[in-house]
C-alpha cells in the first residue's frame, strides 16, 4: 500500500491511501499525492517539502528527502502518544520494533528473512478462504481447534493451510491456525532483544486493523498496545514530521 499524509503546522490536514501495484507504482504514487493535495485544498507549488519512507520510498522520484523507517516510526509514536517508549510497526512485508530513550532511538529490531511477509501472507490466505478483514477480526483465540500450520515461515504457512483445506479441514479452523502462527512469529520478534514496555508501546501498520491478530498478540506478549486511529498512516505521518524537522 501507498500512504500519503499532508501536514501543516504539526497537524494532519489530508490523507490518501491505495494499492502500490507493480509496474504502475509511480503512476499510483502521483495519483494519490494529487488526491491528498486536493483533499487539503493545496497546489503542488504550496508544498514546502516532500519526503518518502518505507520499502518503496525510492519510487517517489519527486521526494526531496528519504527517511529511514525507524525514524519515521519513532516520530509517529511520539506524535500519537507523547509518553510512548516503544513502537511496533506490522505491515505487509516487514515487522519493525523500535525502542526509544527520550527523543532518541535506543534499539531497533527488524524481522529476519524467514519472517518477512507476514502481513501479505495473512492477506493472501484470507482472500483464498473468502474472509474479509471484519470477518477475521471476529475470530476467537481457540478458532484453530488443534489445527497447526508452520509458524516459522509465511510461505510454508500458506502451503500448510492449503494442504489442510485439501484434507477437508474446515476453513474456519485453517484461518484460526494461520492467525495463531502469525501471532507466534510476531511475538518472537518482540522478544528478539529488550521486551517493549507493557503499557507504553504503540502499534502501527496495516495489521493493527486485524483485531484477531492484535488480541492474540496482546494475550501472548502481555502488552497493552496503544493503537491510534491513524495507525495505518503512521509511517507517512512520521515521515512528514521528520521532513519538517
Amino acid at each position: 500500500m501507498i500512504k500519503v499524509a499532508v501536514m501543516r503546522d504539526g497537524q494532519v490536514v489530508a490523507k490518501a491511501a491505495g494499492e502500490a501495484g507493480c509496474i504502475g507504482r509511480e503512476e499510483n504514487i502521483n495519483k494519490l499525492y494529487k488526491e491528498a493535495l486536493d483533499a487539503a485544498g493545496l497546489q503542488e507549488s504550496e508544498i514546502e517539502k516532500v519526503a518518502a519512507t518505507g520499502i518503496g520510498k525510492f519510487s517517489v522520484k519527486f521526494a526531496a528527502d528519504y527517511i529511514t523507517d525507524a525514524i519515521a516510526e519513532a516520530k509517529a509514536a511520539r506524535f500519537f502518544f507523547q509518553g510512548a517508549t516503544d513502537v511496533v510497526d506490522i505491515g505487509a512485508d516487514k515487522t519493525h520494533v523500535v525502542s526509544l530513550d527520550g527523543d532518541k532511538i535506543k534499539e531497533t529490531v527488524l524481522n529476519q528473512k524467514c519472517m518477512a511477509g507476514l502481513g501479505l501472507a495473512l492477506d493472501v490466505i484470507s482472500h483464498r478462504l473468502g474472509y474479509t478483514l471484519d470477518e477475521i477480526s471476529q475470530f476467537k483465540a481457540d478458532a484453530a481447534q488443534g489445527t497447526i500450520v508452520n509458524d516459522g515461515c509465511p510461505v510454508f504457512a500458506e502451503l500448510d493451510s492449503f494442504e489442510e483445506l485439501n484434507q477437508g479441514t474446515p476453513k474456519e479452523q485453517v484461518m484460526g491456525a494461520v492467525i495463531q502462527s502469525v501471532v507466534v512469529r510476531l511475538n518472537s520478534i518482540l522478544r528478539e532483544k529488550e521486551m517493549p514496555a507493557k503499557d507504553t508501546t504503540v502499534l502501527l501498520g496495516g495489521v493493527s486493523r486485524n483485531k484477531a491478530v492484535v488480541e492474540g498478540l496482546k494475550a501472548r506478549s502481555g502488552l497493552n498496545f496503544l493503537i491510534p486511529e491513524d495507525a495505518v498512516y503512521g509511517g507517512a505521518i512520521g515521515c512528514a514530521l521528520a521532513a519538517a524537522g
